[in-house]
C-alpha cells in the first residue's frame, strides 16, 4: 500500500529554494562566536535549533527544531520528540532489564547442559537484539517529514514582518481520478505547513510536521509511524513477541529441571514478565497486519468507525473507496515489507541556505 502512494507522491511538484541535495559540506565556524565545547554540545544534542555558524549554509538539523517539535542527537543521526511524555524510555527499560536478568541468573544454567538448550538461548538473544535494534530504528528514524512552505499563496509585508496569505481555493479538497474509476484520491492543503499534502499524508500536532503516509503517532516510541518507518514498527513488534516467547520457554525449562520452583525466583519472575508483555504487542501486531492486508492506515480505518473509541476492538474490513488496496492480502503485505525505504524529503544531515523558505 506504500509503494503506490510513493509513486503518486513523486508526481507532485516539490520545488524548493536553496540546497536540497543533502550533500555533506564543511562549515567554517567563527571561533569568536562559538566555543569548541559549544560546538561539541550542539553536535551531541540539538534541542532548540538555530544557526550558530557564521556561514550562508547550515545543517538541516540545526533549523528543523525551530519549526517542529523534534530534537536531534549525534549530528542529526537520531531524533525524538521534545516536550512530550517520554514513555519510550520506560519501554526501553522494560525491554533491556529482563534480558540482563536472564543473562545474569538464567543463561549459564541452560547453556551448560547436555540437552541441546543452547539453541533456545541463542534464539532468545537473537530476537531480543532484533527487538531493541528496531525499537531504536522506529523511534529515532525520520517517519517521512515533509518540507514546509512549498506552496505559498501570497506574502504580505507589514512592519518588516512577512505574513502568508492563504487563498480561499486552498481550503478546498481536491479529488483526483485513478485507474479504477470507482476510486479516487484526496489532496488537502495544510494551513500550518503551507503545502499541498501528498495522498495519505497528514499533519501531526505533536511532532508539528506533516508526515508522508501517516499511520499514527505512537506515544510508546515517542515518534510518528509513517512511510519511512512503518516496516521497522512491524519488525519491532515481531521481535518483542518472539523474545517474550523464548524467555518463557527458557525459564520454564529451568523451573522444570529443579525440584522446587522457589529455588528459581528470577525464572518465575521472567515467566510472568513474558506472559504479560506478549499480550499488548500481540494484539497490536495482529491489528496492523489486518490493516496492512486490507491496504489501510490507522487514520484511514478510524475514519470509517464513526466515533468508536477503541479501534482495536472493531473488526477490520476492507474500505469501499480505497485506491491503495490491491484487493489481495498477500500483495498488500508484499508492497509493505519488500519495498525499499522511501528517500527522506528533509534529510536531517543535509544543508540549506539561510534564505531557504522550508525553514521559515
Amino acid at each position: 500500500m506504500y509503494t503506490k502512494s510513493r509513486s503518486l507522491c513523486n508526481d507532485l511538484n516539490y520545488k524548493t529554494q536553496g540546497n536540497f541535495t543533502g550533500r555533506e559540506e564543511s562549515l567554517t565556524m567563527n571561533n569568536s562566536k562559538i566555543s569548541l565545547w559549544k560546538r561539541i554540545y550542539l553536535w551531541i544534542i540539538t534541542f532548540e535549533g538555530g544557526n550558530e555558524y557564521e556561514e550562508d549554509t547550515t545543517k538541516n538539523y540545526h533549523s528543523i527544531p525551530l519549526r517542529t517539535n523534534y530534537m536531534f542527537f549525534l549530528g542529526g543521526r537520531f531524533r525524538t520528540v521534545k516536550r512530550s511524555r517520554h514513555y519510550s524510555i520506560i519501554v526501553f527499560a522494560i525491554m533491556v532489564v529482563p534480558g540482563v536478568l536472564f543473562s545474569v541468573f538464567e543463561c549459564s544454567n541452560l547453556w551448560h547442559t547436555h540437552h541441546g538448550y543452547k539453541a533456545l538461548v541463542f534464539f532468545f538473544y537473537y530476537f531480543w537484539a532484533m527487538c531493541i535494534f528496531f525499537f531504536i530504528k522506529v523511534s529515532t528514524n525520520d517517519a517521512g517529514v515533509l518540507p514546509r512552505n512549498i506552496h505559498i499563496g501570497k506574502i504580505m509585508e507589514n512592519n518588516n514582518k512577512e505574513t502568508i496569505i492563504i487563498p480561499d481555493e486552498y481550503t478546498n479538497t481536491i479529488r483526483l481520478p485513478v485507474a479504477n474509476k470507482n476510486h479516487s484520491i484526496e489532496l488537502k492543503y495544510c494551513s500550518t505547513c503551507h503545502i499541498w499534502r501528498p495522498p495519505r499524508a497528514s499533519h501531526c500536532s505533536i511532532c508539528q510536521a506533516c508526515i508522508d503516509v501517516h499511520d499514527h503517532h505512537c506515544i510508546w516510541i515517542n515518534n510518528c509511524v509513517g512511510n519511512r518507518n512503518y516496516r521497522y514498527f512491524i519488525i519491532f513488534l515481531v521481535g518483542a513477541i518472539l523474545s517474550s516467547i523464548f524467555i518463557i520457554i527458557n525459564c520454564s525449562i529451568h523451573v522444570a529441571r529443579i525440584r522446587r520452583a522457589s529455588n528459581a525466583p528470577v525464572a518465575i519472575l521472567l515467566i510472568v514478565y513474558g506472559c504479560l508483555t506478549i499480550i499488548y504487542p500481540g494484539i497490536l501486531l495482529g491489528y496492523h497486519i489486518a490493516l496492512t492486508g486490507t491496504g489501510q492506515t490507522t487514520r484511514e480505518f478510524l475514519h470509517t468507525l464513526h466515533g468508536i473509541k477503541n479501534p482495536m476492538l472493531s473488526r477490520v474490513t476492507r474500505a469501499r473507496d480505497n485506491a491503495f488496496d490491491s484487493g489481495s492480502f498477500f500483495h498488500n503485505m508484499i508492497f509493505l515489507m519488500a519495498q525499499r525505504q522511501a528517500p527522506s524529503f528533509l534529510p536531517s544531515r543535509g544543508t540549506h541556505s539561510r534564505d531557504d523558505w522550508r525553514f521559515r
